[in-house]
């Protein structure tokens, strides 16, 4: 992994919200699976979900570019173990109201996605921190 590389994980763990704006990322929550992500607008064909801990994945290339985040289960645990996050349950309960379709990916505007982007930034940092085996500051 290159410093680049690195470089991009600390820039999520630091500055999600900035990050997500500056790279143009997208987030979208599948009614099914109960997943929530935020990506590239296209993910590559290369890229693939590695799970960091038991609550965060990314979606990494096979040149270790970081290609977006993924939570599974979000309303089931994320939200329960973010209170914050209880704002965005809502926005996705009401997205689903309105998505009476077969799709079950819908889309999120990013701009409902700051209102979690402080719980979301913290999930990652302490993925990353479970990664390394480092306690979190």
């Amino acid at each position: 992994m290159t410093t680049r590389d690195k470089k991009e994980f600390l820039d999520l763990a630091t500055d999600f919200d900035g990050f997500v704006k500056e790279h143009g990322w997208v987030s979208r929550y599948d009614t099914e699976s109960d997943a929530f992500s935020v990506t590239t607008p296209k993910l590559s064909d290369s890229a693939r979900i590695k799970y960091f801990d038991d609550e965060v994945a990314f979606y990494i290339t096979k040149d270790n570019k970081v290609e977006g985040i993924f939570l599974e289960y979000f309303k089931a645990n994320f939200v329960k173990h973010h209170k914050k996050a209880k704002e965005i349950k809502k926005v996705l309960d009401d997205l689903e109201e309105k998505n009476k379709t077969d799709d079950t990916l819908v889309k999120v505007d990013i701009n409902q996605v700051e209102k979690i982007a402080p719980d979301l930034q913290e999930a990652i940092k302490l993925s990353l921190a479970n990664r390394l085996n480092l306690s979190p500051c």
